[in-house]
């Protein structure tokens, strides 16, 4: 018999490493696991520049169907724009379960709402085309700071690219009825806890469980309770 199957899905200029202590905890369990590197990722920021968000869900559906293949069904866990690629995926696909951690489906703030749309249709954009990370990674134990691999600089096209990609899933939300778990951090800085209460009412899954982390920023799976994320998604998905 087939082994149940775990599709794993990193962020928005990370790669696949920052998953690997979920990774570890699935296979110990029994799972067998995959994680795509999205297309851009994993060289340099400029190669960003020359994806779209459907080109970082063509590689996701990719690695989903060929996993598909080789286990007897498969669960789908995304950090942050992960989580957004995992729900296109599950309104797609009858996923068997879905975890999402740290999913934007929604932005707040004057950076994220204002400033970097409105570089991105004026001409300024052609003069400052990234947005540097100042602040480093939104991880607060300084042991996971250092150890997460992503640009510096971030594309203000693709990030862009994230908003089109809310845009497009939002009306597709009831279409999503895998059971899901919905993991997310009180003082998440970049993802803003609204989205749990979003997607809480707008999927169409009957069995919704949401899970809220005290201790961490954004990088669930490299931060403080980075543990317990592990434990909740292979207990979640096992069912």
């Amino acid at each position: 018999m087939a082994p149940p199957g775990a599709l794993l899905i990193h962020g928005f200029t990370a790669t696949p490493e920052c998953l690997d202590g979920l990774r570890g905890g699935l296979e110990k369990a029994g799972f067998l696991v995959e994680a795509p590197l999205l297309a851009g990722h994993g060289t340099r920021a400029r190669d960003l520049l020359k994806t779209s968000w459907r080109d970082w869900y063509e590689g996701v559906r990719f690695a989903y169907r060929a996993l598909e293949k080789k286990a007897d069904s498969v669960s789908v866990a995304g950090l942050s724009l992960g989580g957004l690629l995992a729900l296109e995926l599950a309104a797609e696909f009858r996923l068997r379960r879905l975890a999402l951690l740290a999913t934007p489906i929604l932005f707040q703030g004057f950076t994220m709402t204002r400033l970097l749309p409105l570089l991105a249709r004026s001409f300024l954009g052609r003069f400052y085309p990234y947005q540097p990370k100042f602040l480093g990674p939104a991880i607060n134990d300084p042991a996971g700071r250092k150890a997460f691999k992503s640009y510096f600089l971030m594309p203000i096209k693709s990030v862009m690219e994230i908003v089109k990609l809310q845009e497009d899933l939002r009306p597709k939300l009831g279409e999503v009825r895998a059971p899901t778990l919905i993991v997310h951090a009180l003082r998440d800085n970049t993802a803003p806890y609204a989205s749990v209460a979003y997607l809480e009412e707008h999927l169409g899954s009957k069995a919704v469980r949401t899970v809220t982390l005290k201790k961490s920023n954004h990088v669930l799976t490299l931060d403080y309770e980075k543990d317990q994320v592990v434990r909740e998604v292979v207990q979640f998905f096992k069912r």
